[in-house]
């Protein structure tokens, strides 16, 4: 698509785009032959608009309106005509450092980050953590109660918390709990969640009344379940300050797609191009109705143990792409840095 525009048309695109990503409003000939710095009529600007309306890189919202991008108009912006520049070295460690104030609590964490992408881009900020199964057994912990029903708290090494209550067939003290629980976090510290799973299937056949199958009993029950990932979102009221969501409906159109997580976390599983990295998907590209006049950015995190996350940011498609997807990008990257130890935050040695 590049090699169908001239030099002039690539400015009068690329001061278009410019200008309706900050002021929101349709942009004419007059203002684009005054800011594009081309030394050409108006009526010269009005042609090129043309040419670009006809490929599909720009169209009129309104018949006596200017022009503003569509989706293919902001792709070949960012695409081939945005300067990307990594974030600065104290930038980075602002970043660095609000994390890891937070980093004492894996779920306060998660709702730092989001706050920090919605606070700095003015748009959503959500962070999709890893499916529970992926991750790797810490400890567990049995709590009575009932005479039958027990509460298993399960921690991975990342320190995600989930709790479950398990019916067992027969009243058990706290004394076999505690002998059962000890015996499961000698045995399965470390070990991925999928592993232990399938090695207490397999010890629940011993012998009955042996503590490893009294141990393999309950621990399979706590984990013998299907775990969704978890949606942290943060910044929902920004969307109100874009007035082109006030239009047929939008805005309601976008609170009930943020309000249905299964809907959002398909949207920001779509893995990207190579596998991992930062993924940007513009109007049409995101796949769902409701987000075609919204963009979003999304960013792979990692942890050695948990599998992998996502970082997400969603607002309109006139981002400013030139600040929100280095910003993205590196807070990804920091909290992977955070979330490499393999102790959960925050019980690291503080030596």
């Amino acid at each position: 698509m590049h090699s169908e525009l001239d030099a002039r048309s690539e400015q009068v695109l690329k001061t278009l785009v410019r200008l309706y990503i900050e002021t929101g409003a349709p942009v004419g000939s007059r203002v684009l032959a005054r800011e594009s710095g081309l030394e050409v009529s108006a009526a010269t600007v009005r042609n090129i608009v043309a040419d670009l309306e006809e490929m599909g890189l720009v169209h009129s919202p309104h018949t006596s309106a200017g022009r503003v991008p569509t989706s293919r108009g902001y792709r070949l912006f960012v695409g081939i005509m945005l300067e990307m520049r990594p974030l600065g070295s104290e930038e980075q460690a602002r970043i660095r450092e609000s994390l890891y104030q937070q980093a004492s609590d894996i779920y306060q964490l998660y709702h730092a980050v989001g706050r920090l992408i919605s606070g700095h881009t003015h748009y959503v900020g959500l962070v999709l953590v890893p499916r529970l199964a992926q991750g790797r057994f810490r400890q567990i912990q049995f709590l009575t109660l009932s005479r039958v029903r027990i509460l298993a708290i399960l921690v991975t090494t990342t320190g995600i918390v989930q709790n479950r209550i398990v019916e067992a067939g027969r009243p058990i003290s706290e004394s076999e709990l505690e002998r059962a629980a000890n015996y499961l976090n000698e045995r399965f510290q470390g070990r991925l969640l999928t592993e232990v799973k399938g090695a207490l299937a397999a010890e629940a056949q011993g012998a009955p009344g042996s503590l490893e199958a009294l141990a393999a009993e309950i621990g399979w029950s706590a984990l013998d379940y299907e775990e969704d990932e978890e949606l942290f979102i943060e910044g929902q009221g920004n969307l109100l300050d874009y007035p082109e969501f006030a239009q047929d409906g939008r805005l309601r159109e976008l609170f009930e797609v943020l309000e249905e997580p299964e809907e959002l976390t398909r949207v920001l599983e779509t893995p990207p191009e190579g596998g991992s990295g930062v993924q940007l998907m513009i109007g049409e590209e995101v796949g769902h109705e409701a987000l075609e006049h919204c963009s979003v950015v999304t960013a792979s995190y990692t942890t050695e143990d948990d599998g992998l996350g996502t970082v997400a940011v969603i607002g309109p498609a006139r981002m400013n792409y030139a600040s929100t997807i280095p910003f993205v990008d590196c807070t990804a990257r920091q909290l992977s840095s955070v979330l490499s130890q393999n102790t959960p935050p925050g019980m690291r040695d503080s030596a």
